[in-house]
């Protein structure tokens, strides 16, 4: 290990604060703003209306918003809008991709839908703005980082100062995000986060989105309670995920026209809001009500239900937003169900918010695949060590159901339905991205069916060769020829039956990771890579030419997550 010099250290130290600042600061500007203003549109609407909010009400703002959301995409040129899956791939890549255009797009567009009163989230949107700032300083200020190291300042800065948890945005920068810890990267983000707390405090006041009642609980209960419904809280999660992926597909058949799906979320959504109100917006007025045991647990029941289906409906049929808000209202539901009937069997003389606190935790944190980061949230906002504890268990439980039922996280899936496979991290997904083409010799020795084998031995002997590429008469790839196989053999290659039609083939557009597949049952010389549209041979390339390609990317790997 080499130690670096005073003026390398000066230089690191230097850089790392500067980005951690620039980026903290408009973190928390943007985060802030971003609430603020949806909170000043919501409220200006409904002094417009005069009246509580109904079928007409939400007719109308929904309208204007997705016409808003509908035209935004001019400006991105029809691309789609980018989320937290979106960022997490971004961060895997070893250049600087993030679009900012298309961020700045994105964002502005859940703004209209948050606006609007559609069942979104706030923080997807906010996380990806944060990759987007990232990126744009690494245009403006590319020291020697690499991109991921941006992304994650600007994505701590916003979750930072959107919950109001420094040490939340830290840890979700890093665990659902980056997907890796390094020390010389922690500087930066620990700064960007520390930063966007503490102006958003100074100018907007404490973001704490919780308030609970003191920690005056039975915690082994809680505890106990929490394992068994740990399960629960995971069916749930899966079931907001897989109602979003349901849609998702239902959205995107070939007979619905845009008009259909634009008409069809704007009537349901208004009928939703209409007879349930509560699962409208971003809820955050809804997730108190319930702590506050403002429900029945018939209408909790339909709560947790309506925010599904209308968060389903919003993010598929028109809008576009986050999916962790709304998993906070539905964990906040199933956590107050559970309350609420223990409460009614006489296990628990009163409710206990306790509950409602862990099913937060479980759903949110099985959504996004973060437990660590959902346990630091719970402690942040509730200042309590008891409810972050009360949680636990049943995160736990949940996230640990989900992965295996379902997957790593609803992000992941997300990436892993448009071909992106995350879970192998960045090398897994070199291989899978990389062409087998970039890696191949384009200039090979072949001979034609017809040739003689006198032919082919002088040709392999001027070209200290063991194998070669036998083609046709029309050019197209017959199989191979070795050397082994011409021993004590004459007349031409046809005739003599040396040509080993079987041989294993590289197709010319498979990717590094299956050429490694295929070549880990190969056993030769050369693989033949054949264009599979044409039948001909376009490349070949050896087993050790694979294999110093992967040494090769888990080398760069590795200098990238040390760094």
């Amino acid at each position: 290990m080499s130690i670096a010099s005073p003026k390398a250290v000066i230089k690191y130290l230097f850089a790392s604060i500067l980005v951690g600042t620039a980026l903290g600061v408009s973190g928390a500007f943007a985060a802030q703003g971003f609430r603020s203003g949806i909170i000043f549109v919501s409220d200006f609407l409904r002094r417009i209306y005069q009246g509580d909010p109904n079928f007409f009400f939400y007719l109308f703002t929904l309208s204007i918003a997705l016409l808003f959301v509908h035209y935004s995409k001019v400006f991105i040129k029809g691309k789609p809008f980018q989320s937290v899956a979106d960022s997490i791939y971004l961060a895997h890549k070893s250049n600087n991709e993030t679009d900012v255009r298309v961020g700045i797009v994105s964002t502005l567009a859940a703004f209209f839908s948050a606006s609007g009163g559609a069942s979104i989230g706030q923080y997807g949107p906010l996380v990806h703005f944060g990759t987007t700032l990232g990126a744009w300083l690494k245009q403006k200020m590319p020291f020697n980082f690499t991109p991921d190291l941006y992304i994650g300042a600007g994505v701590a800065a916003s979750i930072s100062s959107g919950f109001g948890a420094p040490l939340a945005g830290l840890i979700f920068a890093h665990e659902a995000i980056l997907r890796h810890y390094s020390h010389k990267s922690i500087l930066a983000i620990a700064t960007a986060s520390g930063i966007s707390y503490a102006v958003s405090t100074a100018i907007w006041g404490d973001a704490n989105v919780i308030a609970v009642s003191p920690d005056q609980f039975n915690l082994l209960l809680i505890l106990l309670i929490s394992f068994l419904a740990g399960p629960i809280f995971g069916l749930i999660a899966i079931l907001y995920m897989k109602s979003l992926l349901f849609f998702n597909k239902l959205a995107n058949q070939n007979n619905f026209s845009l008009i259909y799906k634009y008409g069809v979320c704007i009537i349901s959504l208004s009928i939703i809001g209409h007879f349930v109100p509560e699962v409208m917006g971003l809820g955050a007025e809804t997730v108190g009500g319930v702590l506050g045991s403002n429900y029945t647990i018939f209408l909790l029941v339909i709560i947790v239900l309506g925010k599904i289906l209308a968060t389903s409906i919003s993010l598929n049929f028109g809008f576009f937003g986050g999916v962790f808000s709304p998993a906070i209202l539905v964990g906040a539901g199933a956590g107050a169900v559970v309350s609420a009937i223990l409460v009614s069997i006489g296990i628990f003389e009163e409710f206990q918010q306790a509950l409602v606190i862990s099913g937060i935790a479980a759903v949110a944190g099985s959504v996004i695949g973060a437990p660590l980061c959902m346990v630091i949230i719970v402690l942040e906002l509730t200042n309590s060590y008891a409810y972050a504890l009360a949680s636990l268990v049943g995160l736990a439980i949940s996230v640990g159901y989900v992965q295996v039922r379902f997957g790593s996280s609803y992000f992941d899936v997300q990436l892993l339905n448009r071909g992106i496979d995350i879970s192998d991290g960045r090398t897994g997904l070199f291989m899978y991205e990389t062409e087998i083409l970039e890696f191949a010799e384009v200039n090979f020795q072949t001979v034609k069916e017809s040739d003689s084998v006198e032919k082919a031995i002088s040709l392999m002997s001027s070209t200290n060769q063991s194998e070669l590429i036998v083609l046709d008469a029309n050019e197209e790839f017959k199989g191979k020829i070795n050397s082994l196989s011409l021993f004590n053999k004459s007349g031409t290659l046809l005739e003599s039956a040396v040509i080993d039609n079987n041989s294993i083939v590289i197709e010319h557009d498979a990717s590094l990771q299956s050429a490694m597949e295929i070549a880990a049952d190969f056993v030769g010389e050369i693989i033949p890579i054949v264009n599979i549209n044409t039948k001909k041979a376009v490349a070949v390339i050896t087993e050790g030419a694979i294999f110093q390609a992967y040494l090769s990317k888990q080398n760069q790997t590795v200098d990238v997550e040390k760094r």
